[in-house]
Parts: C-alpha cells; sequence; structure tokens
C-alpha cells in the first residue's frame, strides 16, 4: 500500500510498509528486533531503509561499523510516520464500516437493560438491526459513532456536539427479587439502605449500575457471575436475591423468575439511570423514527 507526499513541486507515492518498518525500528531499536517482529529478514529491513532514505531525500539514521540509529530527523520521521498509519487505519476501518450499516442500524450500548427490548421486540421496528451485545466503555461512544461502528448507542449521558446528538428515552431503575420468608419481601418498597448486608447474585456485565450498587448498599456482597446460565441456575437453587429493573422484567423469558421470590421495589433517590439513544446528526432521519418507537414499547 502506498501514500502520497510532496517532494519538491512534485507529488511522490511513498510504501507505507516502509514506514511500518521505520515505526517498528522506533519502537524496538535494531534491525534484528525490527526482522523478528515484522516476520522479514534483517537484510530487507536495511533495504527498506536505506530506500526510505532515498524515497524522502533525507538522512534518517546515524550508522556505525556496528550499530544503527535513528537521528533527529529519524525520530521525528518516525512519529509522523505513526500517525500517517493510523490514519490510514483509521480510513479503512470507517469506511468498511459505513459501508456494513447501510442496509441496518448497527446498535451497541454501554449497559445492558435497553437491550432487551431492541432484543424482544423487534418484529415491532420497521427498521433492520444488527445488534452488538458487548458493553461499550463511555468514553469510546464518540469514536464508535464517528468511525461507524455503530449507528445507535444506548448511553446513560446526554451527547451533545457538532456532530453527535442524544435522544433522552427515559430512566431504568431497580427492583430486587428476594427470598419469600425474607422480611423484606413483605414490603411494598425498600431503599439500598434496607438492603445492606445481604449477599446478591449479579451477572458481570451490568455496566454504570455496578458502581451505582456497590455505592449505595452498605456492607454487601455481590456475587458476580460472567455466565448468565451459571446465574441462572444459582438463583435457581438459592435464596440469593437478585435484581431486576424496568426494563430487564420486560423480556419473554420469565422461566428463570419462576422461584420463591417476591419481586419489590426499590425506592431510592439514587436508584435510576437516565436512558438516551446517541446518534450522528447526519444519522438523525434514520435513528429518530427508530428511537421514538423504542419511547412507546419503554412506556407500556
Amino acid at each position: 500500500m502506498y501514500t502520497i507526499f510532496k517532494k519538491g513541486d512534485e507529488l511522490t507515492m511513498l510504501d507505507l510498509e516502509l514506514l511500518e518498518e521505520l515505526v517498528t525500528f522506533k519502537k524496538y531499536g535494531t534491525l534484528s528486533a525490527t526482522a523478528e517482529h515484522l516476520m522479514i529478514t534483517q537484510p530487507s529491513v536495511t533495504r527498506g531503509m536505506k530506500r526510505l532514505e532515498q524515497e524522502l531525500g533525507v538522512t534518517l539514521f546515524d550508522r556505525t561499523v556496528n550499530r544503527i540509529t535513528l537521528n533527529e530527523t529519524g525520530k521525528l520521521a518516525a512519529e509522523e510516520a505513526e500517525k500517517l498509519l493510523q490514519a490510514e487505519n483509521d480510513f479503512t476501518e470507517k469506511v468498511l464500516n459505513f459501508s456494513r450499516t447501510q442496509n441496518y442500524i448497527n446498535i451497541g450500548t454501554t449497559l445492558p437493560g435497553p437491550l432487551v427490548i431492541t432484543d424482544q421486540y423487534k418484529d415491532r421496528f420497521k427498521e433492520k438491526t444488527n445488534i452488538n451485545h458487548q458493553l461499550i466503555l463511555e468514553n469510546n461512544v464518540i469514536s464508535y459513532l464517528r468511525n461507524y461502528k455503530e449507528r445507535l448507542i444506548f448511553t446513560t449521558e446526554d451527547i451533545e456536539t457538532d456532530d453527535i446528538e442524544s435522544m433522552y428515552l427515559g430512566q431504568e431503575k431497580l427492583s430486587i427479587r428476594i427470598d419469600k420468608f425474607n422480611p423484606l419481601s413483605q414490603k411494598k418498597s425498600v431503599t439500598f439502605k434496607d438492603l445492606a448486608g445481604l449477599s446478591f447474585l449479579v451477572v458481570q456485565s451490568i455496566g454504570p449500575w455496578k458502581k451505582v450498587i456497590e455505592n449505595n448498599i452498605p456492607n454487601a456482597k455481590f456475587l458476580y457471575q460472567d455466565d448468565l446460565a451459571a446465574l441462572d441456575e444459582l438463583t435457581h437453587y438459592s435464596n440469593f436475591p437478585v435484581f431486576r429493573s424496568n426494563l430487564t422484567i420486560k423480556s419473554t423469558y420469565k422461566e428463570r423468575d419462576d422461584d420463591d421470590r417476591i419481586l419489590v421495589p426499590i425506592e431510592d433517590e439514587n436508584n435510576f439511570l437516565d436512558i438516551y439513544g446517541s446518534y450522528l446528526q447526519s444519522q438523525r432521519r434514520i435513528v429518530q423514527p427508530y428511537l421514538k418507537q423504542y419511547i412507546k414499547i419503554m412506556e407500556e
């Protein structure tokens, strides 16, 4: 692959593989280590670096009988080459992602609850969707949208930039499913403090809810499970309380709740997460009709 740069008054094609060799040399410091990392021969690296110097018309290395090192120009060239290689990679990824999203709304999320509606009620939406169930970190949302990895991402933050906007969808709130013999099961509602000292079964990937429950339920123990099937099995054969939310109880998979637990709402000032649908402004015409239908389902 090649990139174009200006040399004098002429435009010249520059081999990106040579730039990769330069960046790798800067990282590992020797020709042999560079060759080993790139899985090519050392003479090939030597020829490549000489060729790069010729194409740029500058000297990049200080050479002695037993050693070759980057000079100041070489160090600058390696830094700029790294930026150029990243830009080329971003360009390719962005184009491929954009092409992939043309016939679908690719959906991601920073917390699991909103995906219950996308999964369970997909027949209610006109739009075709691809759903990414791997949670996205909040600080990756903007880059994922700008690089077209996702067209729509459910977030707990209202994102407003020059090119991204968010639509408020509603709130997610937790309830607790607790053994019917526990005195708390007879209450109309509980607070987080009422749950102090209890041990809970919790799925590992709950996003920002993890901080909410850990920060607000005093002296509690959380038995996190990566495997949802294992969590269901433990839930069925134990009396540990488990959480549900106003979104997750919309799931059509009711078998896991066929036990002796009672669903008790948690009424607490810290028991909520605002849910937004975030997307590029350029995608508004496609995404907003989906989100308007989504809100109707949330409110049912």
